[in-house]
């Protein structure tokens, strides 16, 4: 473990956005995190966030008074770099702190999920390629249940192994995937915030050549897909807001505007894609600051260069204001905001 005082969250998410912390205490192996713990409670630190690369995450340019302890595997430890995945059979995919049974697979919480992705491949197991691109780690990955084309962390998850914080001291912990009680873009380790993930494993399809070959190819289209369609040359903290799923909602869109009725058919998998809603309502481009709404992908807010948090909360708010006053009801936002 590394600590850190001081030390300047921008430096480390990926919105390049967020004031100092008290402490900094990066977490690289299981180990660490214990011992990340015993100093919180040796310190007696109150205030406790769990981060890992910092994809999908807004922290306030106020101090933070508290522990930030990062989960993030060393090979994976580099500056944001936008996320570019390794390729397919790179030396780097040999994950030291990976082990694979049969069809199931387990990696350490810290390991990117293009590392993941990658490692599986190398070692002819399928089912992780719609994620290709996705930034992030494992941890985080299924703490807030990520999703791409229809696809879900949650579907080829087995277990994870937690630590739960307790007043004094933690518990190890060994959940099954029907503990998580995963919804869109949820779970319980996201309720509950005592919940660290250390590890987890992934039941995945053993292929032959000729399937691997077409699931590569599925790998780097998705990879290609989002360094065509996203905004990655800039710092982002990915979709700001969940797509539209409530059954309710969708139709209230469709009644308003019912020619996206296909699209929510053919397209967004029964949803209503919010990148679609925040173009339409006219805020593509719209900025405030050093923050914008992405025009390559609506769903982005951009940091044009040293952008602050309050002035992309703003922007946040203005959005969720308009979709309320159209459609009655108010988008429920993907990034998690920590003031």
């Amino acid at each position: 473990m590394i600590i850190q005082k001081d030390f300047p969250l921008s430096q480390i998410l990926w919105y390049e956005i967020g004031g100092k912390a008290q402490y900094l205490l990066e977490v690289e192996k299981a180990e660490d995190v214990e011992e990340a713990l015993d100093f919180v409670e040796k310190n007696k630190i109150q205030r406790v966030l769990v981060v890992g690369l910092g994809s999908n995450i807004i922290i306030t340019d106020d101090y933070f008074q508290g522990a930030v302890i990062r989960i993030v595997q060393h090979q994976s430890c580099h500056s944001r770099e936008r996320g570019r995945p390794h390729e397919v059979h790179s030396a780097l995919v040999v994950n030291p702190l990976g082990t694979i049974k049969g069809e199931f697979i387990t990696v350490f919480a810290g390991t990117t999920l293009d590392n993941l992705i990658t490692f599986s491949l190398v070692n002819n197991l399928t089912g992780l390629e719609w994620a290709g691109g996705l930034p992030g780690t494992v941890g985080a990955g299924i703490r807030g249940n990520v999703g791409a084309f229809g696809k879900e962390i949650k579907d080829n998850l087995f277990s994870v192994d937690v630590i739960k914080r307790k007043n004094k001291g933690y518990i190890h912990k060994t959940l099954k995937k029907s503990d998580l009680h995963f919804s869109y873009r949820n779970s319980l380790v996201k309720e509950n915030k005592n919940l660290i993930i250390i590890s987890a494993t992934f039941k995945l399809q053993p292929a032959n050549p000729q399937t691997l070959a077409l699931v590569e190819k599925i790998y780097k289209t998705n990879i290609n897909y989002r360094e065509k369609h996203h905004p990655l040359e800039y710092p982002t903290c990915g979709s700001v807001f969940k797509n539209i799923s409530e059954s309710d909602h969708v139709q209230k869109i469709i009644s308003i505007w019912p020619d996206v009725k296909e699209l929510v058919n053919t397209k967004w998998h029964g949803k209503v894609s919010m990148g679609y809603i925040i173009g339409r309502l006219g805020f593509s481009g719209y900025r405030i600051g050093n923050m914008q709404v992405s025009q390559k992908h609506n769903n982005f807010i951009v940091n044009l260069g040293a952008g602050k948090a309050r002035d992309v909360i703003t922007i946040i708010k203005k959005i969720q204001n308009k979709v309320h006053e159209t459609f009655g009801f108010l988008p429920e936002v993907e990034v998690e905001i920590v003031k």
